[in-house]
């Protein structure tokens, strides 16, 4: 009997959990980690490996966690300008030579609100996030070959405009030329699957949809989706964000894809957010039923 193929995840949160559950479908095993286990009980039941991991708890035994695995991807941020997953393991990952992937976001490209950034555009970061994120994508693939999913604003069910709306936390940011694209959940499960299935060492993938909007957009139509009063919209200096969250307001993009396509054979199944926004619309009043 051939055994599973091993997947490990540093970083089991809302997007390495879900890619966890689809290629626990197609036959993986999962092992990962996460701040707090007790979180992932469930998934630890169900046969996953999980560990505890921060930038203060290492893993305790790294050569006996990483030993056998087919495939590693990190999906933790770059902290404080360095990467904690290589600044702890380094040394046991540098002698790692199966498939590899970094999850990234498209804060690397420039400012470029008229034309749109791809895979080939250069990195040219705006802001201290973006430009750390740079350095850690350097260095997985100096040393690991790694592929990079740079993503673009993540959504999907219990993280999108509705839960806002309906505890009256939803603001509408607005500043001049401020556009961004979206990216589903699922299509970004889909689309690191497909890269681990059909591999490229150092392949850059732009992980985004097909149509960048405003942010007050996105708001205002999953407002008219559940028939509630958008809320009126405040200049970026009116909001008085923090300044991680005034970051994401900072940058003007548009991002697109010459890989998902033609190179992975991926047709997103949410192309622009109105599809997205129903889908997850649509599963939550599945639920309720």
């Amino acid at each position: 009997m051939q055994p599973k193929p091993v997947i490990f995840i540093f970083g089991l949160g809302y997007v390495g959990t879900r890619l966890g559950h689809m290629l626990a479908e197609q036959g993986w095993h999962i092992k990962g980690t996460t701040r707090d286990p007790a979180k992932l009980s469930r998934q630890a039941a169900a046969g996953w490996d999980i560990f505890p991991f921060s930038t203060d708890e290492p893993l305790a035994d790294p050569e006996a966690t990483l030993k056998d695995v087919d495939a590693v991807l990190t999906t933790i941020t770059a902290i404080g300008g360095t990467d904690p997953v290589l600044d702890a393991h380094g040394d046991v990952l540098a002698d790692f030579n199966g498939w590899s992937g970094y999850v990234s976001a498209t804060s690397v490209y420039p400012d470029q609100p008229d034309d749109f950034c791809f895979e080939d555009t250069p990195p040219a970061p705006a802001t201290e996030r973006g430009k750390a994120r740079v350095i850690a994508e350097q260095r997985w693939q100096e040393l690991l070959n790694s592929e990079i999913f740079r993503v673009a604003g993540i959504y999907g069910p219990g993280r999108s405009p509705f839960d806002g709306l309906r505890n009256g936390t939803a603001r509408i940011i607005t500043r001049e030329g401020q556009v961004f694209n979206r990216i589903h959940l699922d299509d970004i499960c889909r689309i690191i699957i497909a890269a681990i299935k059909q591999p490229r060492p150092r392949r850059i993938i732009n992980l985004a949809d097909h149509k960048p909007a405003p942010q007050g957009d996105v708001v205002r139509y999953a407002a008219k989706l559940i028939n509630l009063a958008p809320p009126e919209p405040q200049t970026l200096e009116q909001a008085k964000l923090s300044p991680m969250a005034r970051s994401f307001y900072v940058s003007r993009r548009k991002v697109g894809s010459r890989v998902i396509k033609p190179e992975l054979d991926i047709d997103l199944l949410y192309p622009d957010y109105e599809s997205g926004l129903r889908a997850i619309l649509n599963a939550e009043q599945e639920d309720d039923t």
